[in-house]
């Protein structure tokens, strides 16, 4: 299922026009995406959790020379699945 799939799902269950979907995952989207550049982590009952995972600095080999380099440490998002999404996927 695509993005615009979804606004299609989510507007026939709600009985509410597309755009105004449109316009309520867009908010839900923004509003994860700043906790995440905050550093929050977002606790969604039922459903998840999103969080940044931070990768430690490594030193890597560039495969043509075998020159060791220096690979930066970098944030990563990651997502959970809760018990009870676990459980409904099985």
């Amino acid at each position: 299922m695509n993005k615009k799939q979804l606004i299609q799902s989510m507007a026939i269950k709600m009985d509410i026009p597309q755009t105004q979907v449109k316009q309520q995952l867009e908010q839900i989207l923004h509003v994860i995406h700043q906790g995440l550049s905050e550093g929050e982590k977002i606790y969604i009952p039922q459903f998840g959790t999103f969080e940044l995972r931070f990768h430690l600095p490594k030193t890597g080999r560039n495969p043509q020379t075998g020159e060791a380099i220096e690979i930066d440490g970098f944030n990563q998002p990651s997502f959970k699945a809760s018990p009870a999404l676990k459980t409904l996927l099985k």
